[in-house]
């Protein structure tokens, strides 16, 4: 088991950390979002 976690890779590529952290971002103004609008309510 540990010779397979040798063969991966250490870090995921940079263009997947930037669509995740995309990602990230688009769910975190979403949640902000609707906590604005419960605070409406």
């Amino acid at each position: 088991m540990a010779e397979n976690l040798d063969r991966e890779p250490p870090l995921l590529p940079r263009q997947a950390w930037n669509s995740q952290l995309a990602y990230l971002k688009a769910v975190l103004k979403a949640k902000q979002a609707l906590d604005r609008r419960e605070k409406n309510i």
